[in-house]
């Protein structure tokens, strides 16, 4: 290896580490508790090389919102593919959030600040509309399956496609939030796993057609 490609190996390891940092700083102390200089600590360097790396604290929020984002789109899609009917998708995709979400607590935290109005009005409009707008597509995607499944007389006609998906997500979201919790203290551990298990078949049944 020539001393050009050994060097940029290591520029791609730095940028890593640091967007490692910022992760676990992120999700310990959310977007205002974090500075440059605690994730510049985290990632042992010095403020100044974090500097050549990312020019603010927002940028390198930005960076870790879409990393991760990439990373449950893929989840995602793969859980997807897996299944043929319209049903089997929408709980596929469903269950695959969740296990991605407990897989990854830091990043679930990370861009659940987003969705706090204190945190967004620090953060400019062109970074909540990037990290909303992938979340969008997702929605729109379950949304696209629930139509196909109107199409096939699966689903209710009278269904609202894209409201079903946005409660789906909502409660999806809230339930790994308890589950996070070092102390639920509403359910007990065993209790809530079931129910998030559970809980795409309770919004599927009210989606399906009653016999």
């Amino acid at each position: 290896m020539g001393v050009k490609d050994r060097r940029e190996r290591e520029k791609q390891q730095r940028r890593l580490s640091i967007i490692e940092a910022a992760e676990a700083l992120f999700s310990e102390l959310g977007f205002e508790g974090t500075t440059m200089q605690s994730i510049a600590d985290r990632a042992e360097l010095s403020k100044a090389t974090l500097y050549l790396y990312f020019k603010s604290k927002e940028e390198l929020y930005l960076t870790v919102c879409m990393q991760g984002l990439s990373l449950f789109t893929d989840r995602l899609q793969k859980a997807v593919k897996r299944q043929r009917s319209p049903e089997a998708k929408v709980r596929a995709i469903y269950l695959a959030y969740i296990e991605r979400s407990l897989e990854d607590p830091m990043m679930f935290r990370v861009l659940q600040d987003t969705f706090i109005e204190r945190i967004r009005r620090n953060l400019s409009e062109e970074t909540v509309r990037q990290i909303s707008g992938t979340i969008r597509q997702w929605l729109e995607f379950g949304a696209r399956l629930v139509e196909e499944g109107k199409e096939r007389g699966i689903f209710r006609q009278d269904l609202d496609a894209y409201g079903f998906s946005l409660a789906a997500w909502r409660m999806a979201t809230g339930l790994i939030e308890l589950a996070l919790l070092s102390e639920p203290m509403v359910a007990e551990p065993p209790e809530l796993r079931r129910t998030l298990e559970r809980s795409i078949d309770y919004l599927l049944k009210g989606a399906c057609p009653q016999k």
